[in-house]
């Protein structure tokens, strides 16, 4: 038998992982998952009753960051709508996004796969054979719409393929009227108007992504005048806590703070298209014949770790967002959940509550209905964020320790939440006995993944070859539409 050559010996290292996926028949998940359909009685029979034949919604408020969110305890006035609409719906406290980015934190939300499963980053299409939640709700009997003012989140960069029907760039575009740009909330309203009047009596599922307070900030000046010139209430500037190389984060960056009191501004713009939402949905009498789910992204960061903008950081200013759900008739409305949750464990959540069957092997979030029912107190002990950057970066997040993993397998950073939620104090000398238990989450967590990141744990770790997708083809019409993600703040 021959000598295998070096780089085919490295290549069938690198793909031994994805080898070892292939035998055993799929996306290996979760060591001990539960089924998945919760069982039934008690509070879990009336929380599925009361969404017995509803619509539901996903609405986006891009980049909030949970703590400038009034119902999370900010002091200013950002929020009004929200606030009231938290009154009603049950409030998740801890609640985090997969990815600092859009396309993969929306990828990650629609197939309740991890960004190192779905592996749908940047240019990437799904993996044939993905499980995303509108094929499933068509599935169930749902009329399915998609309607996104950020070109990151629609069919463009491969994003909500499945849906029936979807609205973006030149849709939008069409519907503005003289002075209103495309991704104004405005016209995302007057889409989904238009469209609940052509299907009046339709049960369908609406994923809207607003655009706001994602920069650029084009709110009214009403809004601007708000905050204007005001000192922020929680500025504080930080260092990196190791020496990674950052990108000027958006064409021309305001200046710090002021960024801040535009970015609450603009965040009060896309409070106020909740609020004309809920109007819509109350005009029409559809409110209470819906499960309405508002949550985020992704957050902002302002410097406080020395980064700035969103995409980089997994600090929780960049990855602890907002999860509002209100159920028809108001059940549950107040209440508010401690346990730790992401945003993979809204789809099983959704087919639990509409006891509908999804495909468990390939499905790597947990439903949240046992927690809403009370029939436990925790279904995540950790979750899982990535950032990019130069080194890219993990977050494990438990309910007292956060620990940061950098990709050369060296950088790691741990914080006692306890003493320190600002995450200032590096304590993985400190305590590293809490830090090796978190580490080896982290590995079981990996291993699991299509591609596994060893490149987090391990200096010399070869990684495996992504699987090859599709190419996500545009027409010269499309690539033209790509400039546009400048005025987004995106440097392509």
């Amino acid at each position: 038998m021959g000598t295998m050559k070096p780089s085919r010996r490295l290549w069938w290292l690198s793909a031994i992982p994805l080898i070892a996926i292939a035998v055993y028949g799929g996306v290996r998940l979760r060591s001990a998952r539960p089924a998945p359909l919760t069982p039934a009685g008690g509070l879990v029979d009336d929380l599925r009753a009361s969404v017995k034949d509803a619509n539901v919604i996903i609405a986006i408020m891009d980049a909030v960051r949970a703590d400038h969110v009034g119902c999370y305890g900010y002091p200013r006035d950002t929020t009004p709508n929200l606030d009231r609409l938290a009154k009603e719906s049950v409030l998740f406290e801890r609640h985090f996004s997969q990815s600092a980015e859009t396309k993969s934190s929306t990828a990650c939300l629609l197939t309740s796969q991890y960004c190192d499963t779905n592996l749908a980053d940047g240019p990437r299409a799904f993996i044939p054979g993905t499980f995303a939640l509108e094929a499933g709700l068509q599935k169930a009997g749902l009329r399915t719409l998609l309607i996104s003012s950020n070109l990151k989140a629609c069919p463009l960069y491969g994003i909500g393929n499945d849906f029936q029907e979807s609205i973006w760039d030149k849709q939008l575009e069409a519907l503005a009227k003289e002075g209103e740009l495309r991704y104004s909330p405005t016209v995302l309203l007057r889409a989904f108007d238009n469209w609940l009047g052509k299907h009046s009596g339709e049960r369908f599922f609406a994923y809207l992504h607003l655009l706001p307070p994602h920069y650029p900030y084009d709110q009214p000046d009403e809004f601007t005048k708000r905050f204007a010139g005001l000192k922020p209430v929680s500025f504080r500037a930080g260092g990196l806590p190791f020496p990674e190389t950052i990108p000027r984060p958006v064409p021309e960056p305001p200046r710090l703070p002021e960024w801040i009191n535009l970015y609450d501004a603009n965040l009060r713009y896309s409070d106020w298209a909740v609020g004309e939402l809920t109007k819509v949905l109350q005009e029409k009498g559809l409110l209470d014949k819906t499960l309405l789910v508002i949550t985020s992204d992704h957050g902002e960061a302002f410097g406080e770790h020395g980064h700035v903008w969103h995409g980089r950081s997994v600090y929780d200013e960049a990855c602890h967002i907002p999860l509002l759900i209100r159920f028809p008739g108001r059940r549950l409305a107040g209440q508010r959940v401690a346990a730790l949750t992401e945003s993979v464990d809204l789809l099983p959540t959704i087919f639990d509550l509409l006891r509908s069957r999804y495909p468990a092997k390939l499905i790597q979030g947990d439903s949240l209905l046992p927690l809403l029912a009370g029939r436990t107190d925790s279904v995540n002990q950790y979750v899982f964020s990535r950032g990019g950057g130069s080194p890219s970066k993990y977050l494990i997040r438990g309910s007292d320790h956060a620990l940061m993993l950098y990709a050369n397998g060296r950088w790691r950073a741990l914080y006692d939440l306890r003493d320190d939620p600002g995450e200032r104090t590096n304590v993985v000398a400190a305590d590293p006995a809490v830090a090796e238990q978190m580490v080896a989450a982290f590995r079981t967590f990996a291993e699991q993944q299509r591609r596994p990141p060893m490149d987090f744990l391990d200096p010399k770790a070869v990684m495996a070859p992504l699987p090859e997708v599709p190419e996500i083809t545009m027409s010269p019409e499309d690539r033209a539409r790509i400039n546009r993600i400048a005025d987004l703040g995106y440097v392509r």
